[in-house]
């Protein structure tokens, strides 16, 4: 008898400690980015309560930050009726038609909520939970959707009315950043006040964090990642995030990050995923495939694109580039249009070169890439992940027109990017581009030798049968520079002097200019029996003693021929 009772208290404990959640429980889930244990908070407010309209806002909230907008629409429209058409739920449903881009839909009923709680609440401005459901509604989504302007207006009310809510101020940080990158610093006020309202808000922390993180500040975003979590150390969001910059810089902080992130999170697909993409990153390729697959198997057919993408990176590394770009495709096509980032345009661009020599649908890609991401410096990477998969593709037509498009919106006047680019541009035959790039590295960088050599192969390839004689300058221009040390550099001199020899004594059949050039041979190295030789031959034909016409023919023989041996050593590669 006394087991039963204790077990029956036990229950009735039980069930107190379910119905004794409250709508604030489901929304600190949500704060922590823990979507499945607040939908589990507000299903059982709802269900205990259908008419409870905050728990039904914020359950179709949790819908909408976990990526389910048409079941946050569904969940809304069956709220409207529930709720008796509650502003609260008029504005939840108002932030689903933004995501639509259905704008005109979504102002009204965010206005007729803010209207029918002014007679109730403030008679200006009306309820500040409202106006903060607005704001936050215009804050959520890419830059494309909602009106900043518009939200900051009614989160400023709200702010007014409520002087302690720091999501309201977060929201108006949010949405300055969404009118553009000059808005920044006020962006980074908004998030300061948030933290004066509550210092433990990590949240702020971790937008500070991002601001500077596209400002490529490393030191100050590591340090605003890492107040967040000295300010709560529950906040997983923030260990995920330092783990995504460590992930391919020191995999084993990698996998301390990660351990913390799971272990201060819930357990559900997104954990199962992150090793499997930590595994990829540990290059323990099979393993993480693997582990994809396992996670891919409890989905039951449910999308969830980016396990594609996974898959994609593994079976690129494992060789297998066919069956990447089929994953790849997967991600593509199922992912939300407006989660696309650059870097898997980018990535798809490559694939489709690797896989199927595809360059249209190669340039397609980068050329959307390009259009989503704002980050001049994600431009430059993306073009030159591009630019790299040409020239692995023995493209280099296309390696050059990506190198020249980068230098295009930054010019990147470093030895080393000059040098490939003029590289890129003398294989894919264009030598006045190797010559202009060649020039201003050489002004650039004098006492290095590549720029030199690199215009006197350009020239020398641009004249491919030395008829015209065009790459003498560059020939004489490069001899200057190693006669700086001729001891070091006299095998090179005298090549480049016969080249030289050759074009004045075979194509411009002008003799004496063809001895000066062996005289500065013989200058060199005194017992040079080419140079001897030729000259003895040139000598006698300006003296016309050993010249005599071919009976058969009536032309002369060259002295100096396309065999010389220092032609053969002239070399261009």
């Amino acid at each position: 008898m006394m087991k039963r009772l204790c077990l029956s208290l036990v229950a009735i404990a039980v069930n107190l400690a379910v119905f004794a959640q409250t709508v604030q429980d489901g929304v600190k889930f949500l704060y922590y980015e823990q979507y499945q244990k607040a939908k589990e908070v507000f299903n059982k407010l709802v269900a205990a309560n259908p008419a409870d309209a905050e728990a039904n806002y914020w359950l179709g909230q949790t819908l909408i930050d976990d990526d389910s907008v048409a079941a946050a629409r569904a969940h809304y429209a069956k709220a409207m009726t529930a709720t008796s058409q509650n502003p609260l739920i008029m504005v939840g449903m108002g932030h689903v038609e933004l995501l639509e881009k259905k704008n005109a839909e979504a102002r009204a009923h965010f206005d007729a909520a803010i209207e029918v709680t002014k007679s109730k609440k403030n008679k200006n401005f009306g309820d500040p939970q409202i106006l903060a459901a607005v704001g936050r509604a215009n804050a959520g989504g890419g830059t494309d959707i909602g009106d900043p302007v518009y939200g900051i207006e009614k989160l400023n009310q709200a702010s007014q009315l409520d002087p302690t809510n720091p999501e309201i101020m977060l929201n108006i940080g949010i949405s300055q950043l969404k009118r553009g990158g000059e808005y920044g610093g006020e962006a980074k006020k908004a998030f300061d006040a948030a933290l004066e309202r509550n210092p433990k808000y990590a949240k702020s922390y971790m937008r500070i964090g991002r601001i500077f993180e596209t400002q490529k500040n490393t030191p100050l975003f590591l340090e605003n990642y890492n107040k967040a979590i000295e300010a709560d150390p529950a906040f997983s969001p923030a260990y995920l995030q330092l783990y995504t910059y460590y992930q391919n810089r020191d995999v084993n902080k990698a996998k301390e990050l990660l351990d913390k992130y799971i272990a201060n999170t819930e357990k559900n697909r997104e954990t199962d995923f992150f090793y499997a993409d930590y595994l990829f990153r540990a290059g323990k390729y099979q393993e993480s495939l693997a582990k994809a697959k396992e996670l891919e198997a409890t989905l039951n057919g449910e999308a969830y694109p980016k396990i594609h993408k996974l898959f994609a990176y593994n079976y690129d590394r494992l060789g297998d580039s066919i069956t990447a770009k089929k994953e790849m495709d997967l991600y593509m096509t199922q992912e939300n249009p407006a989660k696309l980032t650059g870097d898997s345009y980018a990535y798809m661009a490559a694939l489709a070169l690797k896989a199927d020599k595809d360059a249209v649908k190669a340039e397609e890609n980068i050329t959307k890439a390009l259009a989503v991401d704002t980050v001049l410096e994600n431009k430059i990477g993306y073009m030159r992940t591009l630019a790299d998969a040409f020239a692995a593709n023995q493209d280099f037509k296309g390696q050059y027109k990506w190198l020249n498009n980068m230098m295009a919106i930054r010019a990147d006047t470093t030895a080393r990017n000059y040098y490939f680019i003029i590289d890129a541009a003398i294989k894919a035959g264009e030598y006045g581009a190797a010559d202009s790039f060649s020039s201003k590295y050489i002004a650039s960088y004098p006492d290095q030798p590549q720029g030199y050599f690199m215009r006197n192969k350009a020239a020398i390839l641009a004249d491919a049968d030395t008829s015209l004689g065009t790459a003498l300058p560059a020939i004489e221009q490069y001899n200057a520079f190693l006669m700086a040390d001729t001891a070091k550099n006299k095998n090179r001199i005298i090549s480049n002097i016969g080249y030289k020899v050759y074009y004045f004594a075979n194509k411009a059949k002008d003799y004496p200019k063809a001895i000066e050039a062996l005289n500065e041979i013989l200058a060199l190295d005194p017992s040079n029996s080419y140079a001897l030789s030729a000259k003895k031959q040139l000598e006698q034909i300006l003296n016309k003693k050993s010249l005599t016409p071919k009976k058969t023919t009536g032309k002369l023989n060259n002295p100096v021929n396309s065999n010389s041996k220092y032609l053969k050593q002239y070399s261009v590669s």
